[in-house]
């Protein structure tokens, strides 16, 4: 029957706006970016870890959930986006984090999380957001899929769409047989060929008669050839505007998402999709976003 309380110092439930709660939103920040651990986090404030739990849950916003759009910043994009999504399973069941990244700038633009697998709908919210800002977009740079392929032409039909040759060059891989193949002789031989094809040359011309030459050389890797013919335009689209820089792979955004991956492997209390989202913003805000001036 006595009252419960989660600070020892003002005998209150933890609240971190709190003057005395700095240290404590340090530890916060440390338990985000950092990989500290719950029991670490409750080591440090002296309480159980279902507390250290509640508390940072207590910090979280409540108005974040699933199927909501979330913007970094009001402010205008650069002309260079680049478009991915990245696939969850939370108790069985599949989500997609769909990302659009600032090229320029190198920081998130907007994100949503929904359920089911990478669609179309995840990148229509995304680019109809877009639009409706006004923002002039130049070239979005992407993989493969066919969703988001359609949801580019449907939204921005005359801007450049630029073919990320780092997975085309995954398909190559696959086709001629992977980790194997690369570690006998052959393929020691024929892949840097595949890499010059798809990132070695300055316009499609070029690298479609060195492709014609190679694989008359090697007709044996005539599969690994033509998925190199059949995404050879999508991947030397970035010539139709040399004044932009844009990128040939979308290693940004790939880089990004990795490190959103390998924070989430430590988080032991993702068990919904909202706490899912909920931790994924709070991780850009505090990474990406810079503070206001007062």
């Amino acid at each position: 029957g006595q009252r419960r309380w989660h600070c020892r110092e003002c005998q209150y439930t933890f609240r971190p706006h709190k003057k005395h709660h700095k240290q404590d939103k340090r530890w916060l920040k440390s338990y985000l970016l950092d990989g500290s651990s719950l029991r670490r986090l409750g080591e440090r404030w002296k309480v159980s870890q279902m507390t250290a739990w509640r508390r940072i849950q207590r910090t979280f916003q409540s108005n974040i959930n699933l199927n909501k759009l979330i913007i970094l910043s009001r402010q205008s994009c650069s002309g260079i986006i680049l478009l991915d999504g990245k696939h969850f399973q939370i108790e069985k069941k599949p989500y997609t984090l769909y990302v659009s990244f600032d090229g320029i700038k190198k920081k998130p633009i907007s994100w949503i999380l929904m359920p089911r697998y990478e669609l179309r709908r995840g990148y229509d919210r995304i680019l109809t957001h877009l639009k409706s800002q006004n923002s002039p977009i130049d070239a979005i740079i992407s993989d493969g899929g066919k969703g988001l392929e359609a949801s580019v032409k449907g939204y921005y039909p005359f801007i450049v769409h630029q073919r990320c040759a780092a997975h085309v060059l995954q398909d190559v891989y696959r086709k001629l047989g992977g980790r194997w193949f690369l570690a006998t002789g052959y393929g020691k031989e024929i892949w840097p060929i595949m890499k010059k094809i798809a990132l070695g040359f300055d316009n499609e011309i070029e690298a479609g008669e060195y492709l014609k030459i190679m694989k008359k050389k090697y007709s044996q890797y005539h599969r690994a050839f033509f998925v190199l013919k059949k995404n050879l335009s999508g991947i030397y689209q970035f010539t139709k505007k040399p004044n932009l820089p844009i990128p040939r792979t979308s290693n940004l955004i790939e880089n990004f998402m990795g490190q959103l991956e390998q924070r989430l492997k430590t988080f032991r209390g993702v068990k919904t999709p909202d706490s899912l989202i909920k931790i994924i913003t709070n991780l850009i805000i505090l990474k990406h976003k810079k503070p206001t001036k007062k």
